[in-house]
């Protein structure tokens, strides 16, 4: 098992290594291969709510935890949430390598660290209030910062200084795309542009307070629609306002929404993690004469 790029999400993440989307997890994986496993832990439906009940099952254990448990505020003082019960781990022993979650230890023997997580949430959140997928914007924040503390929380069992962390904000919404699914399924409409906004500016500020960078994928791919409509209005009408240049159903990326994503993931690592491009990270094994 090599070294980990590990990306937790909702069924963006989980599509992202179909075929059919040519999903951003499926570049990576090319373009680290033999450099970095890619792991996919997409898991469809879930909001950041449901994702913390298992975001434990999904991050490396690098330390063993005794049964006593330590005083919150560790993280919390570096975020200014003191004795926030957010950040209540139990004590760990130093000493322990890394061991993955048994289900996912393909090569217990052979463990590795995890050097770059992403995370990338929101577009379940973001629904209306009334729905279940829903998470009050406050809460949602909450629930991003404790995955964060449990890498930077040196209480924390998952505690892992060296990994960089990635914040993704969720895509646009496209309304028109939405309101025609949902009129052709029978089904409610749920999911909004403008609330997807508001919690894409949520990821992008707990990004800023943790002091990790982001990709703006709700910002880019706004961007582009706005470009393209400027260029199509005058001479044809803009299908769906151009969203389905990026979106499958106007909330999960397609192939070009992926490749926009792949796109900027690699200019974040360059900028901020050089040490990490595929040109500067390790290669495993010995290359052949024709490498």
């Amino acid at each position: 098992m090599y070294d980990v790029l590990l990306a937790f999400g909702d069924s963006i993440t989980q599509c992202a290594g179909d075929p059919e989307f040519e999903g951003y997890l499926a570049y990576l994986s090319r373009l680290y291969q033999r450099q970095m496993d890619v792991l996919n832990r997409g898991f469809s439906g879930y909001n950041t709510t449901r994702a913390r009940t298992v975001v434990s099952k999904v991050l490396p254990v690098t330390r063993r935890p005794s049964t006593t448990k330590a005083s919150s505020g560790l993280l919390g003082n570096w975020i200014g949430y003191a004795n926030s019960s957010l950040f209540d781990f139990p004590k760990v022993k130093s000493g322990s390598k890394t061991i993955w979650p048994e289900r996912d230890n393909t090569f217990p023997q052979n463990s590795r660290a995890l050097r770059i997580c992403i995370f990338f949430f929101g577009t379940n959140d973001a629904a209306i209030s009334s729905w279940h997928q829903h998470t009050p914007i406050e809460k949602f924040r909450d629930n991003l910062l404790y995955f964060v503390s449990l890498l930077r929380d040196p209480s924390s069992k998952h505690y892992s200084p060296s990994t960089k962390i990635l914040f993704i904000t969720p895509p646009p919404v496209g309304d028109r795309m939405v309101k025609e699914k949902a009129k052709i399924e029978g089904e409610n409409v749920v999911n909004k542009n403008e609330r997807a906004r508001k919690y894409a500016q949520m990821v992008k500020r707990v990004a800023n307070e943790v002091n990790t960078p982001y990709v703006d994928l709700y910002g880019k791919i706004e961007e582009l629609v706005k470009k393209n409509q400027s260029t199509a209005k005058d001479t044809q009408t803009v299908d769906f306002e151009g969203y389905d240049g990026y979106l499958a159903d106007g909330i999960h990326l397609n192939s070009a929404g992926n490749r926009v994503l792949f796109d900027l993931i690699q200019e974040t690592i360059g900028k901020y993690w050089p040490e990490l491009k595929p040109s500067k990270a390790p290669r495993s094994y010995m290359p052949t004469s024709k490498d």
